[in-house]
């Protein structure tokens, strides 16, 4: 098994982001990501490739103003945000792409001036998945403007005050994966702009590019090593998202060096999340975390067993989808892609 941890949902100087390519990739490369993908406002002018030894991949954020964000990923050219979602998911698909709802459940009681942009139609499909924790989107979700003892305390803990995937978005990720046999995948997002704000000779930036990529990340698995050819590496990557072979963890409860496992194993094989195991009598759940904290696991997006602990073997398995929910002192920590058991 070969695990390549890196970040999706990521904003330059293309869009409103501030920081160049090179500079977002060195961020990257002192947090620890083999791999980033850029995924600006309606535009693709990044430019991808190797950057300080990190495979930078570059795709589109489809953003209209006030709704229906839709990252685009292996699109050979942008799409026009001035269409209906429905059409743009289909324009993403018919140029070989993958698609994933962007920050569906933004909260629409925000005590600050960002606007919620929501995923207004959740009975549309087509999509490949969904963008399940949005770092930035929960950051805001909490953010008082008002209150300003509150706001201090949000930007010094920023961390702390994160309170996960919203109710919403796991019921209906859950609610998409019980309507197919097929892994309905999720992506952890950071969606880094790393703001900065002058005033007179002080420059302040907010949420900078390293600190977000030391947070919500997607932890990839591989059965052997990513080639070293780009194009080669970009299509396994996207290949492996579009499955959901990938663990999403906040990266502030572990130390870089230490990596969250999920795997089903029978008497012939061994599986990560996003794929498949036929059920026999050895069939079982293993899960491995870097330190103790509460494990949930849920059958069919049911809650069947929770535990205190750092391990889990669980054989009382029947045929359908397993995942995990983790949290460490009350705090979200780690979410799985479902691995299905047939």
């Amino acid at each position: 098994m070969n695990i390549y941890p890196g970040a999706c949902h990521i904003h330059s100087i293309h869009s409103d982001g501030t920081g160049s390519i090179e500079e977002i990739a060195l961020a990257a490369k002192r947090a620890g990501l083999s791999w980033i993908i850029i995924t600006d406002h309606n535009n693709m002018d990044a430019k991808e490739g190797y950057y300080e030894g990190v495979t930078v991949i570059v795709g589109e954020e489809i953003s209209p103003d006030t709704e229906n964000h839709y990252l685009a990923l292996g699109i050979k050219e942008p799409i026009s945000c001035n269409m209906p979602a429905s059409e743009y998911i289909y324009q993403t698909k018919s140029q070989g792409g993958i698609g994933f709802v962007a920050h569906p459940d933004e909260q629409t009681n925000r005590q600050n001036s960002y606007p919620a942009l929501r995923w207004t139609d959740w009975n549309l499909r087509g999509f490949d998945g969904i963008e399940l924790w949005n770092y930035m989107s929960d950051w805001v979700d909490g953010y008082n403007a008002k209150d300003i003892a509150q706001s201090i305390k949000s930007l010094l803990f920023r961390n702390n005050v994160l309170t996960g995937p919203t109710p919403n978005t796991l019921k209906w990720w859950d609610e998409l994966n019980n309507e197919t046999a097929q892994i309905i995948p999720a992506i952890g997002g950071v969606d880094v702009h790393a703001m900065k704000f002058k005033k007179k000779f002080l420059e302040v930036e907010i949420f900078p590019y390293k600190d977000c990529f030391d947070t919500i990340t997607n932890f990839l698995h591989f059965d052997e090593e990513l080639p070293n050819n780009f194009q080669e590496r970009k299509q396994a990557i996207l290949h492996a998202l579009k499955e959901g072979r990938n663990i999403i963890a906040n990266r502030v409860w572990m130390s870089k060096d230490k990596i969250p496992l999920f795997l089903a194993q029978n008497a012939s094989k061994k599986v990560f999340s996003g794929q498949k195991i036929e059920l026999d009598e050895y069939t079982s759940l293993i899960t491995k975390i870097p330190k103790r904290a509460e494990i949930r696991l849920f059958y069919d997006g049911q809650l069947i067993w929770n535990e205190d602990t750092n391990y889990l073997e669980f054989n009382k398995l029947d045929k359908g989808k397993y995942r995990l929910e983790v949290y460490y002192q009350n705090r979200p920590w780690i979410f799985t892609n479902p691995i299905l058991i047939y």
